[in-house]
């Protein structure tokens, strides 16, 4: 197999890439649709640096880290200069006007919310699901130990690093117990899949 082949294609690389790729897809100027063309980009990135992939200087995940890494702040600045350009021009949600049902109305009022749901790929949750959702955390939360319910309840209220200090441990072990802690939420139908 190709050098080039071999490192796009291996397991820890392609890992990687769709990592960063749902990290700047998350950015508020990338989109969830920019997904695909991210992940595209970095192995076409990865391709063009495979020359200079050394196994006796470092190992293919240091390689990997490092180039990808150096693409994401180029791409970043490349899109940071784009938004300074003259050529780029934001649309002002109340300033334009456009027509709409036979009259001008400002662009926020025609946008839809399902819209923007759509790009960003969230979608509300009905009144019926929020109180599943609802009754679901707390048939849960009532089969806690004590200690545990009152480690969930300080996430939710400080967060993971203020709840660490507040218990005098590690954030990582803050994550660990978290970790054990989702497998009950999990196990309920919580949590993401």
């Amino acid at each position: 197999m190709d050098v080039r082949q071999s490192i796009i294609s291996a397991p820890f690389t392609v890992a990687v890439i769709q990592i960063k790729a749902r990290q700047l897809s998350r950015r508020a100027d990338f989109s969830i649709s920019d997904f695909d063309d991210l992940c595209q980009d970095m192995r076409m990135y990865l391709w063009r640096k495979a020359h200079r992939f050394n196994p006796d200087r470092g190992s293919l995940e240091a390689f990997v880290n490092n180039a990808l890494d150096t693409w994401v702040t180029i791409e970043l600045r490349y899109r940071k200069r784009l938004r300074r350009s003259e050529s780029y021009r934001a649309v002002s949600l109340e300033g334009t006007l456009v027509k709409y049902e036979g009259e001008l109305q400002p662009l926020g009022d025609v946008v839809l919310e399902e819209e923007g749901g759509r790009r960003i790929q969230t979608y509300p949750i009905s009144p019926f699901e929020e109180f599943e959702r609802r009754e679901a955390i707390e048939h849960v939360m009532a089969k806690l130990a004590p200690e545990d319910r009152a480690f969930v309840n300080s996430l939710v209220e400080r967060g993971i690093r203020a709840t660490a200090k507040s218990l005098g441990i590690t954030w990582y072990r803050v994550i660990r117990m978290l970790a054990l802690i989702r497998r009950d939420f999990e196990k309920n139908g919580l949590g993401s899949n």
